[in-house]
């Protein structure tokens, strides 16, 4: 009986460590993206495709379903902001309950 829970408690604090692992992926993914989308020759559009490769080369491209960019002011200088919003992985890493919301942001200079 204890066995079962000690297992119980180890799968739920692998699982928790993997939903973790994911939010920070995404998190890289959605700042990379916006400052890839910020370059001189690159602008929105091109943000979104690129935080949507490295999300789906990181992990299950179903992660990468809802990315958005929206140009925005940032202290007084154009900029980007790029929001992925995807689900919790319950188990493994097959999106489920939830959702994380991330946004990467940042500024076109030059």
């Amino acid at each position: 009986m204890v066995s079962a829970l000690l297992i119980a408690v180890f799968l739920g604090v692998v699982q928790l460590a993997l939903a973790l692992h994911v939010r920070n992926t995404l998190m890289d993914a959605a700042a990379s993206g916006a400052r890839y989308g910020t370059l001189a020759d690159r602008g929105a559009a091109d943000g979104v495709q690129r935080t949507r490769e490295l999300i789906a080369g990181a992990l299950n491209p179903g992660f990468a379903r809802e990315v958005q960019g929206q140009v925005v002011e940032i202290g007084g200088r154009p900029g980007l902001v790029i929001t992925v919003r995807a689900g919790i992985p319950l188990i493994g890493m097959v999106p489920g309950f939830g959702e994380f919301v991330v946004h990467g942001e940042s500024v076109r200079y030059g």
